[in-house]
């Protein structure tokens, strides 16, 4: 369709349009800098924390290595750089029109019976939306930039999980490389005691033979416990983003186990922190806001103009001014395409929030009978495990060295003793384990004392901003 409007009436016209097309929803929230930190519990609390140094080799507290981590984990730096796209989706959505204006220049002859003239035509024309676009643009930006700050969360989260469960896990295998050394000490203490008892004539040369066995038996043990160590902090350092050159050492000893609250309050915690099931609710958003700009680009764009034709003929010149506006037909092209994607795209986000919602209370279940077993286990053997095998080793010394019992005797012993330590140190891991399950499933500490309450709750979802590089 096309019509002469007045220029005047064409310019106030082109105005309208400009100042309407951006709908309300246009000047929603802004995202800035690449890096959005979303508060949550002990995300706030890392960054109230002191950064430690790791080139100082001093052994860190774990508060002080989950700040670090917080600031320096690759898996959380990696989901921090995402937000960038938020600031891509804006600025996609900040260009006032849809498209650039148009400039036509035209001229040729105009032959006519009295003579021979020049005509010069120009024109200049100029899309514009009529559906609100730019403002469904907005709103799908800001739907992009809450799904990347849950994804940051939800990266925080499990890396907070993870560095609790490696710290502990590390603290483990340190108890079991004390209890190698206390090792290699008690078998070297049997082969002097066996040597002066050969020098005495009271054994064979062969039980000497037998206590260096076992002293080299307990040294290679020894051995693979520093190796197992030294891997466990490597693991926590990769974890935690701290440099390797120095890996962290845990401070103090492993927690007691305690006992979880009542299973209908974990769901209720489940319920309100679960970053996994937050960030699918933000895609299910973004999906659905994404769907509601594909419907609205169906709609056609109009193009308003302006063309000047000068016609030139033999005796006299005229200047013509023509409006125009111009409307296309959507009759072949209605964004089908891009219209069937964001459709299928919500169904698919609808389906995985329900998939995800319907596995979270078996998980949740799962995690909770995995962390009350191995309570149980470390319940059965205590939790002193390297005292309570000191002590046994220094009464089968005594033993010994009083000819109680022989060198047999003593060897079954010590296996004994070393497959019920072990056990224990691995009923310890275990529960660590567990826990760091469960606390990733909930999506916060499972007990009550370290859980916020309403108004805290809103405090530390709230996202705050950060400047460009701070924690690099």
């Amino acid at each position: 369709m096309e019509g002469h409007i007045a220029p005047r009436w064409g310019s106030a016209l082109v105005l309208a349009l400009v100042c309407g097309c951006g709908g309300p929803s246009a000047q929603g929230p802004r995202v800035t800098g690449p890096y959005v930190r979303p508060r949550w519990g002990p995300a706030a609390q890392a960054e109230r924390a002191t950064l430690p140094d790791p080139a100082r080799g001093e052994p860190v507290r774990l508060e002080e290595l989950l700040a670090w981590a917080d600031r320096h984990a690759p898996d959380v730096r990696v989901a921090a750089a995402g937000l960038a796209r938020a600031d891509a989706a804006r600025e996609a959505a900040e260009p006032l029109l849809p498209g650039n204006p148009s400039v036509g220049v035209g001229a040729g002859p105009r032959v006519t019976p009295g003579g021979t003239g020049v005509d010069v035509e120009t024109s200049l024309s100029q899309p514009f939306e009529i559906a609100g676009e730019r403002g469904l643009r907005f709103d799908v930006a800001d739907r992009v930039a809450e799904r990347l700050v849950a994804e940051v969360t939800r990266a925080r989260w499990r890396v907070h999980a993870r560095v609790h469960a490696g710290y502990h896990r590390a603290l483990v295998e340190r108890e079991r490389l004390e209890a190698a050394v206390r090792l290699v000490d008690f078998q070297q203490q049997l082969l002097d005691i066996a040597e002066r008892r050969l020098a005495a004539g009271d054994v064979s040369p062969l039980v000497v033979r037998l206590a260096e066995g076992e002293a080299a038996l307990a040294h290679q043990r020894r051995i693979a416990a520093a190796q197992t160590y030294e891997a466990a902090r490597l693991v926590l350092a990769e974890v935690a983003g701290w440099p390797l050159a120095h890996p962290p050492e845990p401070a103090g000893s492993t927690e007691r186990p305690r006992p979880l609250p009542p299973r209908s309050r974990l769901l209720e915690v489940m319920a309100a922190h679960q970053p996994v099931q937050a960030a699918a609710r933000a895609r299910v958003e973004e999906a659905r806001a994404r769907l509601r700009l594909a419907d609205r680009e169906a709609w056609p764009e109009p193009e308003l103009g302006v063309t000047w034709h000068r016609e030139g003929g033999p005796n006299e010149t005229e200047n013509v001014v023509l409006g125009r506006l111009s409307i296309p037909i959507p009759l072949w092209r209605r964004n089908q395409g891009q219209r069937a994607e964001a459709r299928a795209e919500l169904e698919l986000a609808e389906a995985e929030l329900d998939a995800l919602e319907s596995r979270l209370a078996a998980q949740l279940a799962r995690a909770v009978s995995a962390v009350e077993a191995a309570a149980e286990r470390v319940a059965l053997y205590g939790t002193e495990i390297l005292p309570s095998f000191e002590r046994n080793l220094d009464m089968l010394r005594r033993a010994y060295e009083l000819g109680e019992i022989d060198a047999l005797d003593v060897s079954v012993a010590v296996e004994r003793f070393l497959r019920t330590q072990s056990e224990a140190l691995d009923a310890q891991a275990d529960y660590f384990d567990a826990v760091a399950d469960l606390e990733e499933i909930l999506g916060t500490d499972p007990w009550p004392e370290e859980h916020h309450g309403e108004h805290d709750a809103a405090e530390h979802t709230a996202p705050v901003e950060i400047a460009p590089g701070e924690g690099s």
